[in-house]
C-alpha cells in the first residue's frame, strides 16, 4: 500500500504543479493557507476523487515512524501555510510529460486521523474540504489553496 502511495505522489509530480511561465529548473510553489484552527493532514490523489469513503491511513499497519512521517509530511498546522511544490521539486519539462489532467486535494482534521479507528473512519468519513483542480484552476488562483 505504501508503494502504491509513493507511486501515486510520484505521478502527482508529472502533474500540476508548474505554470507555463517556469523555466527550467525553476521550481512552482503551491501553496495551501490553513486559516481553521485545527491542524489539518492534506492528501492528493489523481486518480478519482478523495470523497468517498477511505481510509487514509491504516496506523495498524504502518510502523511509528511511518505514521510520524506521513503527519510531518502532510500536515499544515493552524493559521499557517505551507508550500507542497517545494516537497515535491516539480519542473516544467515533467509537467508536459503528463497525461493526467486532474489533481483532487482533500483536507482531514489530523485529530480525527488521529483518533478514529479505519472502520470508524470509513463510516463517519470526516472529510472537511475538497479541491478538484486542473491546471488552469490552478493558475487562476496563483497556485494558492484556502481551508477556511
Amino acid at each position: 500500500m505504501m508503494k502504491t502511495q509513493k507511486f501515486i505522489l510520484l505521478v502527482f509530480v508529472f502533474v500540476l504543479f508548474c505554470s507555463g511561465s517556469c523555466e527550467r529548473e525553476e521550481w512552482q510553489r503551491f501553496i495551501i493557507q490553513n486559516n481553521s484552527d485545527m491542524e489539518i493532514i492534506v492528501v492528493f490523489n489523481v486518480h478519482n476523487s478523495i470523497d468517498y469513503p477511505q481510509c487514509i491511513i491504516n496506523r495498524t499497519k504502518m510502523t511509528r515512524m511511518e505514521y510520524q512521517n506521513f503527519i510531518y509530511d502532510n500536515r499544515i498546522v493552524p493559521h499557517s501555510n505551507r508550500d507542497f511544490g517545494r516537497r515535491f521539486r516539480i519542473t516544467l519539462n515533467e509537467l508536459q510529460e503528463s497525461v493526467i489532467d486532474t489533481l483532487y486535494v482533500g483536507a482531514f482534521y489530523r485529530i480525527d486521523i488521529d483518533t478514529m479507528s479505519c472502520e470508524e473512519f470509513k463510516q463517519k468519513y470526516p472529510l472537511k474540504k475538497e479541491w478538484i483542480l486542473t491546471l488552469a484552476d490552478m493558475e487562476a488562483v496563483n497556485w494558492t489553496l484556502v481551508y477556511p
